[in-house]
Order: C-alpha cells, then sequence, then structure tokens
C-alpha cells in the first residue's frame, strides 16, 4: 500500500510581464520580474509625458506590477491630448519656457464612471486678457 501527504501554498506571480510598447515609442529592458526595470524614450520628434523608469515591485494580494502606468509620447510642441490611466501630466508646448501666441491646449481626461479626477498644479501662471484655463466635464464647467 503506497500513501501520499502533500501540502501546497500559492506563490504570488514574480514578474510583472511585458508593460507593452508605446505608440512612437522604444522600450529599453528586456527583464520583467521583480527589482528590474525598464525604461521608455520616444522618437525623434516626439517628447515622453509620464514616467520614463518602470520598476516592476511587490503588490500585495496581487503578485507583481509595475509602479506606474506606461507613459505616451506625444509631438513635440504639440499642445494637447488624451490621457488614461490613474496618473498623467499636462503641461503646455516647451515647458518651462513660454508657448506661442494664440496656442490652444484641449486636453482630455479619460476616467471611469463613478471616479474622481484630481488636479494638482505644480506651476500654474496665466498671462492677463489673453490666458484662461477652463475644466468641464460631467459637473458644470469651471473657468478661471
Amino acid at each position: 500500500m503506497h500513501k501520499c501527504w502533500a501540502s501546497f501554498r500559492f506563490l504570488p506571480s514574480h514578474t510583472c510581464g511585458n508593460p507593452g510598447l508605446i505608440p512612437r515609442g522604444i522600450i529599453h529592458g528586456t527583464r520583467y520580474n521583480v527589482g528590474d526595470k525598464i525604461r521608455y524614450s520616444c522618437v525623434m520628434g516626439y517628447v515622453l509625458e509620464g514616467h520614463a523608469v518602470l520598476t516592476c515591485i511587490v503588490s500585495p494580494g496581487s503578485g507583481a506590477s509595475w509602479d506606474f502606468p506606461a507613459p505616451f509620447c506625444r509631438a513635440e510642441g504639440s499642445c494637447g491630448g488624451t490621457l488614461r490611466g490613474t496618473t498623467g501630466t499636462i503641461s503646455s508646448p516647451h515647458f518651462p519656457s513660454e508657448y506661442e501666441n494664440n496656442a490652444d491646449c484641449t486636453w482630455s481626461i479619460l476616467a471611469e464612471p463613478g471616479d474622481t479626477i484630481a488636479l494638482v498644479f505644480t506651476d500654474f501662471q496665466l498671462e492677463d486678457r489673453y490666458d484662461f484655463l477652463e475644466i468641464s466635464g460631467t459637473e458644470a464647467p469651471s473657468m478661471w
């Protein structure tokens, strides 16, 4: 007669997986385990918005994940765009330098229904009678 007794336990994943390519972007790094880092850059004529370096970290309850969402590449000097994910960066063209006259920048931030979007301004300047900021969404628009 043969007997067998075994026990097991769940071991969380220690890999984040490939975070994927971004349009007009380049990914540097091919290892996706906890502690590994990858770096994003953009092709000529585009600038990176978001975190350039992502680190694979241990996430409580879910194994491993990247510490930030993948960034995106926008055309150099362009104005406006669409942001998705849990974080993002909005800036005027050529920031911190001044931008051209008559720049019309429109940004869209996409979120799930019920989510709250918080805007945190770290450097904000308007030129009287020429610049304005309008924030609109499901609530009444606000203008400054």
